[in-house]
């Protein structure tokens, strides 16, 4: 009897892929501007890969290696740190290789409309109805069925056999094809009060990345858990936790979708970027061209920034420290990413530039241990090799240094 179900399955997906979605479910209409002029059916997904968008979510989304995108992070195997001496130009090359990696890990989630949570009933069996106290969940099992396209159907206990929710169709997958990342239920720390505390714990990055491991991007579970996440960036202020991630980009383009650009916005004039602060305008006038702010192709970026302080003077409580640098460029210093006490080290070393002339010396990359050790350069700058004469070293080789051993007065020179 399953089998006659199959093509009105196919079919009825079909149909529904091809429905207009009437509403875009990155629309929170809890926090969409009035002045917006946002049309209910956008088509989010299209406007997400615009090149436009593209680029200016790249350029707001920054680069911060050090502090971000090559940070210590929790692995399984760790990495023992690598040092290295180079010269000037070797290390630009080294930096603009790091950096197109960084690009590399940078590349923005895949913003996806979530599959409907509707069922198609196939068939209403009265005559088995109470059959059994549990449902009967059947699945299709066939070695060139992808996770997506996968059949999944239920037989309900009053005898009703509907396709499968989103939810049940994804744990079907984990059961049958059991990945290392994806158990068979959602982690815990997808639902408060774990999801809280993370968040009070500024792990947003952690949950938004562990999700993209979990879920599918079109899940409607991950959908509200990412917009969960970004409601408590944005009602806390805490734009630095995501600012240089992958996420970042997601974030920016789910505010100027809903024309709620203004806590962003003095995010980044309470640091003094003005130019990000103009894209984001910029940006939000992309996504809704009907918007009724008018930018020119040669307007600056501080006449874009002051013609919106202007024209939506009822933002002006939120943008306090946008207009203060306006007015005195008064700059506020990052805080969210703050380190804890007992975490902060201080760096009070002096830096010193190291070459052929200093490498030996307490000066070097030694310092104390130049008189313990000798310097082998294998490949000096323009100097000589060491002579060999020069001091008495022993045969046992360490690394690249060798150590000193004194004459022993009791053996005689022959």
């Amino acid at each position: 009897m399953y089998k006659r179900f199959v093509p009105a399955l196919f079919s009825t997906n079909a149909r529904q892929a091809r429905q207009i979605r009437a509403t875009s479910a990155w629309i929170n209409r809890a926090r969409i501007d009035a002045d917006s002029t946002l049309d209910q059916s956008v088509d989010a997904e299209k406007l997400f890969i615009n090149a436009d968008v593209q680029r200016l979510l790249t350029e707001l989304t920054g680069m911060d290696l050090e502090g971000k995108v090559f940070k210590t992070r929790r692995t399984e195997i760790q990495q023992r740190s690598h040092f290295a001496l180079m010269t000037d130009e070797r290390l630009a090359q080294t930096m603009d290789k790091m950096r197109a990696e960084a690009r590399r890990f940078l590349n923005f989630v895949p913003l996806k409309e979530p599959r409907s949570q509707e069922v198609t009933v196939l068939s209403r069996d009265p005559e088995i109805e109470g059959f059994d106290n549990s449902k009967f969940v059947f699945t299709d099992i066939t070695f060139d069925a992808t996770d997506q396209d996968r059949t999944v159907v239920v037989r309900e206990v009053d005898g009703t056999l509907r396709t499968a929710t989103p939810e049940e169709h994804d744990r079907m997958n984990r059961t049958y094809y059991e990945k290392p990342n994806r158990p068979v239920f959602p982690p815990p720390v997808f639902e408060d009060p774990y999801l809280e505390d993370a968040l009070n714990r500024k792990e947003h990055e952690f949950v938004l990345d562990w999700a993209c491991w979990f879920f599918e991007p079109d899940d409607p579970a991950y959908v509200k858990l990412v917009q969960h996440v970004f409601d408590r960036v944005i009602e806390k202020g805490d734009f630095d936790v995501l600012h240089s991630t992958r996420h970042f980009g997601t974030m920016v383009f789910y505010l100027a979708l809903n024309g709620n650009i203004p806590p962003l916005l003095n995010f980044f004039g309470a640091r003094g970027r003005l130019h990000d602060c103009a894209n984001l305008v910029r940006l939000q006038k992309t996504l809704h061209p009907d918007w009724r702010f008018v930018i020119n192709s040669g307007d600056t970026d501080l006449k874009i920034v002051t013609d919106f302080v202007k024209q939506n003077a009822r933002h002006r409580e939120q943008l306090k420290d946008l207009n203060a640098f306006l007015k005195d460029g008064t700059v506020i210093p990052s805080t969210s990413q703050e380190m804890p006490n007992d975490e902060r080290k201080s760096d009070t070393r002096e830096k010193v530039t190291v070459d052929a002339s200093n490498v030996r010396g307490r000066s070097g990359p030694l310092g104390d241990l130049s008189e313990q050790y000798d310097v082998k350069v294998v490949k000096s700058e323009g100097e000589a090799e060491v002579a060999k004469d020069e001091h008495i070293t022993r045969k046992e080789r360490r690394g690249r240094f060798w150590r000193k051993s004194e004459r022993d007065p009791s053996k005689k020179e022959d």
